[in-house]
């Protein structure tokens, strides 16, 4: 048994324990949180595990990703007068009942009552399908870019990672498809409740699997198998930015481009007038009429149109839909991790290789500001 150790991820913690008849580490994930500590899939713990969870406030929640992962939670939930939360799915499969269902909630926070919702604030819950377990689940953190698996993926041999043997999956080809959720995510870290973690590089490690497999082109993907996201936000000025999305390349192995399909209805408008640095674009319509607005007056495009937006000043453009019926918008453009975005309308920027780090253009500051 390995005891509760620090990974090289900030709040992240493990302990494992050795079987032999696996002939790998089974792992179990403590998260630190501000006043709600997150235990993941608890194995058999030592004095000194106990001792340390509680020097760091003890333990609040525990998660089960999926049935055959239930391992020492009510035991430890028991010791902590921690409560469980666990899938939709699998909830019903366990031994005991669940104070918390979690529920798909893909590229959105974890969203629940006021009583339990600031304990999950901050992590996604991704929906897995075709495994061992029906309602398998994994954990992302999207502030470090890192996963937490059960069952989903195991990481072995060390270095990479597979999943279980095929008549072991409920449905194999629904599983490889699925675990395309986690590409989307271009994770850095990837941590496993089986096997040897992935602490850097997790999403080549990951696309280098599903890429292995002889039975699924996961390079491939069907519009009607990516389902839209809808968004709705509106400025301080009351201006209202809408419509629906569908990630495209992220699932199927793009890097270097990027592509998604934009759905506007009448009177949306999918983002502010923005300029790129580094990444040139190309819209197509696919389906109505869309609108572009430049700085040289607004363009209305037709089905079949294809606009360039070079770099630069020339190249500035927003989507909007001033028709009466939907338009459907094709959007490809590199994918530049340094590219630097400015929106002339409110002088600001947007810096990718900072995290998208939005800041105000002006006032210029000398070099030497502040220092």
């Amino acid at each position: 048994m390995r005891p509760v150790q620090p990974l090289s991820i900030p709040g992240i913690f493990m302990w494992s324990v050795w079987q032999p008849d696996r002939n790998v580490f089974f792992n179990s994930h403590f998260l630190e949180r501000e006043g709600a500590n997150i235990v993941v899939d608890p194995l058999a713990w030592t004095p000194q595990d106990e001792a340390q969870m509680r020097e760091r406030g003890g333990v609040a929640w525990i998660v089960v990703t999926n049935r055959d992962h239930e391992r020492r939670t009510r035991d430890l939930a028991a010791l902590f007068g921690a409560k469980i939360a666990a899938s939709e799915r699998d909830a019903p499969l366990l031994t005991g009942p669940v104070d918390l269902i979690l529920r798909e909630g893909e590229r959105q926070f974890v969203q629940h009552d006021a009583a339990h919702g600031e304990h999950f604030s901050g992590i996604w819950v991704v929906g897995l399908e075709g495994l061992k377990s029906p309602g398998e689940i994994a954990l992302y953190l999207p502030a470090h870019k890192t996963a937490i698996v059960g069952d989903a993926l195991w990481g072995d041999p060390a270095g990479s990672v597979r999943l279980l043997a095929d008549d072991k999956l409920l449905d194999p080809i629904k599983a490889v498809l699925s675990l395309r959720k986690l590409w989307a995510l271009k994770l850095e870290a990837l941590l496993v409740g089986d096997g040897m973690s992935i602490l850097h590089g997790a999403d080549e490690v990951i696309g280098c699997y599903l890429e292995s497999r002889r039975d699924v082109y996961v390079n491939r993907i069907n519009i009607d198998d990516v389902p839209p996201e809808t968004f709705t936000e509106t400025s301080k000025k009351g201006t209202r930015f809408s419509g629906a999305d569908r990630e495209i390349g992220l699932y199927i192995g793009a890097r270097k481009l990027g592509y998604r399909i934009a759905t506007l209805q009448p009177g949306d408008r999918y983002c502010p007038v923005h300029m790129h640095t580094r990444e040139e674009e190309m819209f197509f319509v696919w389906e109505g009429s869309a609108t572009i607005r430049t700085p040289r007056g607004d363009v209305v495009c037709r089905r079949g149109d294809f606009i360039c937006f070079p770099t630069g000043p020339q190249g500035a453009h927003q989507l909007a839909n001033t028709s009466d019926a939907p338009c459907t918008v094709l959007l490809l453009g590199l994918a530049d991790p340094d590219e630097v975005c400015y929106y002339p309308d409110s002088d600001k920027v947007m810096i990718d290789g900072l995290g998208s780090i939005v800041v105000r253009a002006k006032p210029e500051l000398a070099y030497l500001d502040g220092e």
